[in-house]
């Protein structure tokens, strides 16, 4: 373990140094950036199994404190992977600057993880928003420009309130660290969770993700969805940790969280904005357990990375590509390039993620799901199993979806006779993504006291029953419970509906 405060405060800044030289030397500080994110994947993964806990002040006596723990380093390794996974599927298709904004957004990110006093969390979610505004408006169109402004004003509106509720507590803990918030008032505690929920993403704050995730660029959205999403998290475990009161609130929000998202999911016929409803309802459960919910966001950041990058069956290049082709051309069902083992190893892929999130036996998600619910209240045991049930009804969706476009594509390729072989070097994001698959799997075979009979048959009944919850409702005509929200949303703005819902929690808090 290494305590050295000047290796973790070059271990935080330093990814935005090299964004930044990367914005004068493209080329050479790209390699050099994949080469940090492994690194630094390695090195979180190495505390996460060590249980490594070490902490630091920033300019020594009065500066700024910073705790590396188990807050920190899964959600560590979910972000580095997260970037690391986009980045490299998609290297040969990014926009201008898109690596340099990702590796400043690591920076934040970093901060907001391990950062212990609200004002620090403050400015690095602040940079959050900032770089995820860029992201979003990535794809360069009218309606992504839209979305980014929508949730730029939407974070702003959620910082603003964080800010007041930090101010307030200040006037009477007269110190900003976490800890110290016990002096301060309810209605100061109430701004700064509803500002940090809003920040994550969790509902009803959250109506911001599923648009932005259904529209944004595929590694915008292995990125949002991987890692910006859990910037709320840490601060949230913290507190929730020091404070009980917070703790027991945060039970009522992260069941409802949990299970009006996963509802509307199961009717939600678009990919994307399941995904996007999904990530609401999972980031929910996180907040139920302080002790694990960082290591909870973290399974989940990493399998929505994998699925938005495997959602469309090409490899990710070749998708690109033929995003870009269809202005120049009228023959959109000519995909060149698409290779059966390429058809093959994104379905592989997409269904172990799926089954991950789902909490299937053998995979890392049942893994984490086991052990928040054990560390849950009893009540709300039983509402997190009911948000399981909806949870298997989604993927068993998607994953028959997806399915059904592998079988397409198969076909498309068998029919084509222009298809030409393509060499080995195209064949690397497909080993990359099995072996992050295969990785998936080992985690799981680590803990084996897990793996019991009652908790298998547990996740294996949930899965059944969510086959018959889908095979009931497939036949639905979800349409016109979906699309008036959906409308509503577009037109009025996410932004205007988060000030209106931040004050019913608001609210909520006080009461």
């Amino acid at each position: 373990m290494i305590e050295s405060p000047l290796f973790y405060a070059l271990l935080t800044f330093l990814p935005a140094t090299i964004g930044f030289l990367g914005c004068v030397f493209h080329r050479i500080f790209f390699p050099i950036s994949l080469a940090y994110l492994a690194a630094l994947s390695a090195f979180s993964l190495a505390g996460i199994f060590n249980s490594w806990e070490t902490s630091y002040t920033l300019m020594w006596i009065g500066g700024i404190q910073f705790s590396f723990d188990q807050y920190t380093y899964p959600l560590l390794f979910g972000t580095s992977f997260s970037i690391f996974t986009s980045l490299l599927l998609f290297r040969k298709f990014l926009s201008h600057y898109f690596y340099q904004i990702a590796l400043v957004l690591l920076t934040a990110l970093i901060v907001s993880f391990s950062a212990v006093d609200l004002v620090s969390i403050y400015i690095a979610l602040e940079l959050t928003g900032f770089c995820a505004f860029l992201l979003i408006a990535d794809r360069n169109d009218n309606k992504s420009l839209f979305l980014s402004f929508q949730y730029l004003i939407g974070g702003g509106l959620a910082m603003l309130i964080y800010l007041i509720g930090v101010i307030s507590a200040f006037q009477f803990s007269t110190t900003f660290l976490i800890k110290d918030l016990s002096y301060a008032t309810p209605i100061a505690l109430c701004l700064i969770v509803a500002g940090l929920l809003t920040k994550a993403g969790i509902f009803i704050c959250g109506l911001w993700v599923p648009n932005i995730y259904s529209h944004a660029s595929p590694q915008s959205s292995a990125i949002l969805a991987g890692c910006v999403t859990c910037a709320g998290i840490a601060p949230i475990a913290r507190m929730s940790g020091d404070l009980v009161p917070i703790a027991n609130s945060l039970v009522v929000i992260g069941v409802l969280s949990a299970v009006v998202a996963a509802l509307y999911a199961v009717f939600e016929r678009d990919d994307g904005r399941a995904l996007g409803w999904s990530s609401v309802s999972q980031l929910g459960l996180a907040i139920l357990s302080p002790t694990y919910a960082c290591i909870y966001a973290m399974q989940h950041g990493v399998c929505k990375a994998l699925l938005f990058s495997t959602l469309n069956p090409e490899d990710p290049a070749t998708h690109e590509h033929h995003e870009k082709s269809q202005h120049h051309t009228s023959n959109s069902d000519h995909q060149p390039g698409l290779t059966k083992f390429q058809n093959y190893a994104s379905l592989i892929v997409f269904v172990i993620a799926s089954l991950s999130v789902m909490a299937f036996p053998l995979t890392s998600g049942f893994i984490t799901k086991t052990l928040l619910k054990g560390d849950i209240p009893t009540n709300a045991k039983i509402i997190v199993s009911t948000s399981t049930l909806l949870t298997t009804t989604v993927y068993v969706r998607l994953i028959w979806s997806r399915i059904q476009v592998f079988l397409r594509k198969n076909h498309d390729i068998a029919i084509n006779k222009d298809v030409q072989q393509i060499k080995f070097k195209w064949y690397f994001n497909q080993f990359y993504l099995v072996a992050c698959a295969i990785a998936i799997v080992s985690f799981s075979i680590n803990n084996w006291s897990v793996l019991t009979y009652d908790n298998i048959m547990n996740s294996l009944s949930a899965t059944g029953l969510g086959i018959i919850l889908y095979a009931s409702v497939v036949g639905l005509q979800a349409v016109k419970i979906v699309k008036p929200v959906t409308r509503t949303l577009d037109l009025v703005g996410a932004p205007f509906v988060v000030a209106a819902l931040l004050l019913a929690n608001l609210l909520y808090f006080k009461i």
